[in-house]
């Protein structure tokens, strides 16, 4: 199974619906291919602040296996105000977790989409823009 994906910024659910796999955009983003990024969420959420949300689908995943989700806000706040040792801490844990459930990622790909993740949420934080995910996984 492939899996690709992004997390990006947007202005709108409108402007989040416009993308996905092979389709250009310049929303400031972040690739996080070989995940699944609506289980790894609230995953970083429990991590980072003990509780976790629902996602809002912009658009929910029909038979292609396609969705858009907006990052629940408390994760995006946790994301922010993280710093690098508890991203990288929460990073570590969840690298473990999930090759122990049968996916693969490595430490090192954890830390790095944290990382580059929770400067994109602060970016969001400055410009006041949505953080937004999609994921294509047929």
């Amino acid at each position: 199974m492939v899996l690709i994906g992004e997390f990006f910024l947007a202005g709108d659910d409108e402007s989040a619906r416009r993308v996905g796999p092979r389709k250009s955009h310049d929303f400031p983003a972040v690739r996080c291919d070989g995940i699944y990024p609506d289980d790894a969420v609230p995953r970083w959420e429990l991590l980072l602040t003990g509780a976790e949300s629902p996602l809002r689908h912009v658009v929910p995943m029909a038979n292609d296996g396609f969705t858009v989700f907006a990052v629940p806000q408390p994760l995006r706040a946790a994301l922010i105000g993280a710093g690098t040792d508890r991203l990288r801490t929460t990073a570590l844990t969840w690298a473990e977790i999930v090759t122990g459930i049968g996916d693969e990622v490595s430490p090192e790909n954890a830390v790095d989409l944290l990382e580059r993740l929770a400067a994109l949420a602060g970016r969001r934080a400055e410009e006041g823009l949505t953080l937004y995910c999609w994921y294509w996984a047929p």
